[in-house]
């Protein structure tokens, strides 16, 4: 089964593309109280060389969480490879509630390959003020942008419907996190979701299950992803390598990420 819903939600081209990566540069700014500092860099060239060994047509870009709102590397990969006749790139941002209801501004985000807004809720969700973030969201909301959702799967029951009620577009990062088939609250969350606007990312299994043994990724993940296709459809499911695996680069590389497309 291979996930299409890149293309059901982006309106990309035909092909196979990577739904979840991301490009840093170790030598920019880093937003204060973050969980995670890369020694390295993740270059576009790189990401490029994955792509184009794996047969891919391109990727959907993903700020990182360690550069916090400041969005200025990955806006510039994208400008840099616009125009591109051999890979296509588009990109999700992360904002501050305050950004909004600049439509101006978002515009011309858009103009430069942004079709998504990600908000990062892990260790945080509890904390979540819809009601500061709605402005921001409902802007991007109307302007066809996905909102894309990184909570851990107790959560899901209690935010879940209430994106799903007030969104055209909402995305799952990594499972959604859900860490068993098995009756629970949070997968019963996304399967009692209607399907024409939710999408799920099979990706990143090492942050479901850190501790796993890395080559039975495939076979464990199997069943909930056989799951959310029966329930959602395969065109709601976006695969992702999450290259470069930050925090897990030790366990990952491109080809077992790849293994899980299907």
């Amino acid at each position: 089964m291979i996930a299409t819903g890149l293309h059901s939600l982006m309106e990309l081209p035909e092909g196979r593309f990577d739904g979840h990566c991301h490009v840093f540069d170790a030598g920019r700014p880093m937003a204060e109280g973050r969980r995670y500092t890369p020694g390295y860099d993740a270059t576009p060239e790189e990401l490029c060389s994955h792509l184009k060994a794996f047969n891919l047509r391109g990727a959907l870009l993903v700020q990182p969480s360690f550069y916090g709102s400041d969005n200025s590397y990955m806006l510039e990969t994208l400008d840099a490879l616009q125009g591109r006749d051999d890979l296509c790139f588009r990109g999700v941002v992360v904002l501050d509630p305050g950004f909004a209801p600049d439509l101006g501004a978002l515009k011309a985000l858009a103009a430069r390959g942004i079709t998504g807004l990600r908000l990062n809720l892990l260790r945080r969700a509890e904390g979540f003020d819809h009601g500061l973030w709605q402005p921001l969201l409902s802007a991007v909301d109307s302007l066809g942008w996905h909102i894309e959702l990184h909570v851990e799967e107790q959560h899901l029951p209690r935010l879940l419907p209430e994106f799903m009620r007030r969104y055209s577009k909402v995305v799952l990062d990594h499972y959604g996190l859900v860490t068993s088939t098995e009756d629970n609250d949070g997968l019963r969350a996304i399967l009692d979701q209607p399907r024409d606007r939710l999408w799920v990312k099979t990706s990143a299994v090492y942050r479901v299950h850190p501790r796993a043994d890395r080559s039975k990724d495939v076979a464990r993940m199997a069943p909930l992803r056989d799951l959310l296709a029966e329930h959602l459809g395969d065109d709601r499911l976006i695969w992702g390598s999450d290259w470069p695996f930050t925090q897990f680069e030790h366990q990952m590389n491109y080809d077992l990420a790849h293994r899980l497309a299907g």
